[in-house]
């Protein structure tokens, strides 16, 4: 069994569509969504449209919840809590409630999905540390389980128990074992990363072989960038670029990367191509 696997889709509907049709070239047997269907973006019925005539397995991310009015917003940014309250205008009455059945955790197979973490919907599983925690209380809640699926950072992961990371990169490909591992698929909506241009990231899990891959892919962001503007948003609903200190060393060093693959290209094809598509941590 092939699962598609995809998180924080955030009303983005040009990054859904986009990342749906590369599934379908890619060949699932099932989706699979760790939460946030809506928050930030312009689309939030469609998005949740698009999702509930496919037979996905969802979880409830965090501004799903919000929305629900069942977490408050008192962790979120002011921009964040902007768009929820733009969403809950908006949100019709079906959409509401498909969301409203969707469950905070959910088990497909060997493999168990949440959003931020088997505790807490809110919380950002970042490091080796905490993601070996993770591993463990599945282990305790659910011993036959062997993968772990949490969205909620933006950042496509992969740890393993015993080895570490993975990977952090799209496109990349990881074996997996008898091991537990911890994998997040990235944002579909709202990608958090320094790049020229917003991709929708992604995963896709082969059951049958034991491998999972990190995927990306280019959609029309500048149509959604337009839909933003339309229904009052700022442009940062579909592409909240990171400003920390760290990061923005890291977007450096990206850029940098970014420049030296666009000047190869030139040189073997004749054509400067912006291709920056950093690893981010």
């Amino acid at each position: 069994m092939r699962l598609g696997v995809i998180s924080d889709v955030h009303g983005n509907r040009h990054a859904l569509e986009a990342t749906l049709d590369r599934l379908t070239v890619l060949g699932i047997d099932r989706l699979v969504c760790a939460g946030d269907i809506v928050g930030w973006g312009p689309e939030p019925n469609a998005c949740v449209e698009l999702l509930a005539e496919r037979d996905v397995v969802a979880v409830a991310g965090n501004h799903d919840l919000i929305v629900l009015d069942r977490l408050t917003d008192e962790r979120c940014s002011s921009l964040a809590r902007d768009t929820q309250r733009w969403t809950r205008t908006v949100l019709r009455d079906d959409a509401r409630a498909w969301l409203a059945q969707l469950p905070e955790q959910a088990r497909v197979g060997p493999i168990m999905v949440a959003h931020g973490s088997l505790e807490d919907p809110q919380e950002y599983v970042r490091s080796e540390a905490r993601a070996a925690e993770q591993l463990e209380e599945l282990r305790r809640r659910e011993p036959d389980a062997q993968l772990l699926v949490l969205g909620h950072t933006h950042q496509p992961w992969v740890v393993t128990q015993g080895m570490g990371t993975r990977s952090r990169t799209t496109p990349s490909r990881v074996r997996l074992d008898d091991r537990r591992s911890l994998l997040n698929p990235g944002s579909v909506g709202q990608s958090r990363s320094w790049e020229l241009t917003p991709h929708a990231r992604f995963a896709v899990i082969d059951l049958h072989a034991d491998v999972v891959q990190l995927e990306e892919v280019a959609y029309d962001w500048r149509a959604a960038r337009d839909r933003v503007r339309a229904v009052g948003l700022p442009h940062e609903a579909i592409h909240a670029r990171p400003k920390s200190p760290a990061r923005l060393l890291r977007r450096a060093a990206g850029v940098a990367q970014g420049l030296a693959r666009v000047g190869a290209r030139a040189t073997t094809d004749g054509v400067a191509v912006a291709d920056h598509r950093p690893e981010v941590h």
